[in-house]
């Protein structure tokens, strides 16, 4: 691996850390507006997806000084529950659409 592909690796990861912070924001940002179970399980779920971010890191760099079946073990692990903080941003939402749709066109429930 040269010079360059590290550069592109450390670039695709301040990239996505950004991101992650802008739409952080943007949950805060509607929290703040609209408390609602759906706002509030979209802003938990993007702090525990920076979270998981960073602490792949911080394991993956741990687990290598074990060796690499701990670094395999790490990346199983990850690879797991990664999709986690994802699924509860998505349930999250889900439930803030359904809100708003409701808000919107509350005559439709009546009938």
């Amino acid at each position: 691996m040269d010079n360059t592909d590290s550069i592109y690796f450390a670039a695709s990861g301040l990239l996505h850390g950004i991101i992650q912070l802008v739409v952080i924001v943007a949950c805060i940002i509607l929290v703040t507006k609209q408390k609602s179970s759906g706002t509030i399980l979209m802003l938990v779920g993007q702090i525990l997806a920076l979270m998981f971010f960073m602490g792949r890191y911080v394991w993956n760099f741990v687990a290598a000084r074990d060796g690499v079946d701990s670094l395999l073990m790490a990346n199983k692990i990850m690879a797991l529950l990664g999709p986690l903080p994802y699924a509860i941003f998505g349930i999250g939402l889900v439930l803030f659409a359904t809100n708003q749709v409701k808000k919107q066109h509350p005559e439709q429930e009546s009938a």
